[in-house]
């Protein structure tokens, strides 16, 4: 570590030159951990993803509820972890096709669970 770099006046810089060993906030501590992840998903076939997001939408819409809501559960934990790691760089109109999206998955879950699909 340089030596000027904890008296520097940036604070980016200064909190650079310190130890980086802790994550700082909410989105290190996911974003961490998340780039195994995100490596392997990056290795898969383009259709790979989106065959099984829909596969799981199939079963959580017409499945029995034992089986419905947990896929829809997973379905609605993925998108909104994709949407978190993106949500720095999305642009407004891309935040609110995230949130909808998250809705209705919210939504059919609720729907399946009350019994009014």
């Amino acid at each position: 570590m340089p030596p000027d770099a904890r008296r520097s006046g940036n604070p980016a810089r200064r909190a650079a030159a310190g130890s980086t060993a802790q994550p700082r906030d909410l989105r290190d501590r996911v974003s961490r951990p998340s780039r195994g992840m995100l490596a392997v998903m990056a290795r898969l076939p383009m259709w790979a993803i989106p065959a099984v997001i829909l596969l799981l939408m199939v079963v959580g819409l017409s499945a029995p509820l034992v089986y419905a809501v947990p896929a829809l559960v997973v379905v609605a934990v993925f998108i909104g972890w994709l949407a978190y790691l993106s949500w720095p760089v999305l642009t407004p109109r891309g935040r609110l096709l995230r949130a909808v999206m998250i809705a209705l998955v919210a939504g059919s879950v609720t729907a399946r669970s009350t019994g009014l699909m």
